[in-house]
């Protein structure tokens, strides 16, 4: 074949190509876009942890100065400063 023939094939091949990506891009744009918000508008919302989070709070003994923040936040109430 003549070479303007193959880079007519070869563009419209990649045109068709990037149609294809742009459908498949807008698809998933458009699935996305029946899910509600997960974003949780801490320190006014508080996400609900189950009974069973194993979570731990970073604690560093040497720098702690009494100020009881791991006590409130702390999920399962468990730290208890004296």
């Amino acid at each position: 074949m003549f070479p303007m023939v193959t880079g007519f094939i070869n563009y419209g091949q990649q045109t068709v190509r990037a149609a294809r990506y742009i459908g498949q891009s807008f698809m998933i744009t458009l699935s996305h876009a029946n899910h509600l918000p997960v974003t949780i508008q801490y320190p006014y919302e508080k996400l609900i942890t189950s009974e069973r989070f194993r979570g731990r709070i970073h604690f560093e003994f040497d720098k702690c100065i009494v100020c009881e923040v791991c006590v409130r936040v702390c999920p399962i109430d468990l730290p208890v400063i004296d």
